[in-house]
């Protein structure tokens, strides 16, 4: 089941999971079925593809608890919307009682072949994958909720979308507000087979150094549904051998200290805390120094 959010003075709306743990909120029938209530939109809302994004988003954490079946109680005149994205009426289990105003509706999930995490260069191809996930709720900018403002480019132009993403010069807006030069570096997105999130480097040419205003030479996001596999520790190890190539000998990167799972995911690459910088509101970043 899913909700839309308002989420700024504007208006804007963007989808969020209502299952912080699909463990613990969805129902699980065996090995092979999933089970979910619903999905419902705001009818002001409708037509804007959150439903399909929010059902995407449900196969795929179905997929990721190795269940190869999907299955809802949607409303009737709704029967349409499902049937598009593959869903069938029929006797699909359940430990709910089918209602008097919905049909009980299911989909057989493709078998998933068990892929190793890779990087992979963002590209059109990959692009719908990436603007479900943000439509779903993930950021890719663990500093501040780029999403609305995501969504909105990639539907007005989704080329230029992909150029300014992966521009190498110019003026970059943080999502602060704040705009600075933008720094040469790579951008890529991880890949099992599904979309995963993300993983950026930045450098200074010539330099080990960064800018006060850029937060360490790496900067990652794994989506809610993909965590607690490894896939940051391995994300980050696969980009070293790309700072290498740059000229990099060292890499600066930080973590907020109450984040314990990418303290980890550092310290399993090489990190070796230097110190920590202050932030507003009490907080502060670690500081890590990887060599190369």
């Amino acid at each position: 089941m899913g909700r839309l959010s308002r989420h700024s003075p504007s208006g804007d709306f963007r989808a969020l999971p209502a299952w912080p743990n699909l463990r613990s909120r969805r129902r699980r029938l065996g090995d092979a079925r999933a089970a979910f209530r619903l999905i419902a939109i705001r009818p002001d809302l409708q037509g804007q593809g959150h439903g399909a994004a929010l059902l995407r988003l449900a196969e795929e954490r179905a997929a990721a608890f190795g269940c190869g079946e999907v299955v809802l109680n949607a409303i009737k005149p709704a029967l349409g919307f499902y049937r598009k994205h593959g869903y069938e009426p029929g006797a699909w289990f359940d430990i709910e009682p089918e209602r008097d105003h919905s049909v009980r509706v299911g989909k057989r999930l493709p078998k998933q072949p068990t892929r190793p995490l890779t990087l992979v260069a963002p590209g059109l191809e990959r692009l719908p994958d990436y603007a479900a996930a943000v439509a779903a709720g993930w950021s890719p900018d663990t500093s501040g909720d780029v999403s609305a403002a995501q969504l909105a480019a990639i539907s007005l132009d989704p080329a230029a979308f992909l150029a300014e993403l992966t521009r190498q010069d110019g003026i970059f807006t943080q999502a602060s507000g704040r705009q600075v030069p933008r720094l040469p570096g790579a951008v890529f997105w991880l890949d099992d087979g599904d979309f995963c999130g993300a993983i950026n480097l930045r450098f200074v040419s010539g330099s080990d150094e960064v800018p006060d205003y850029v937060s360490g030479h790496i900067g990652y996001a794994v989506v809610p549904w993909k965590r607690r596999r490894g896939y940051a520790t391995r994300a980050l190890a696969l980009i070293l051998p790309v700072a290498r190539e740059v000229g990099l000998r060292r890499l600066e990167i930080t973590c907020d200290d109450d984040n314990e799972p990418s303290r980890w995911v550092i310290l399993a690459n090489g990190g070796v805390l230097t110190g920590t910088r202050p932030l507003p509101g009490g907080k502060a970043k670690l500081v890590f120094r990887i060599d190369l």
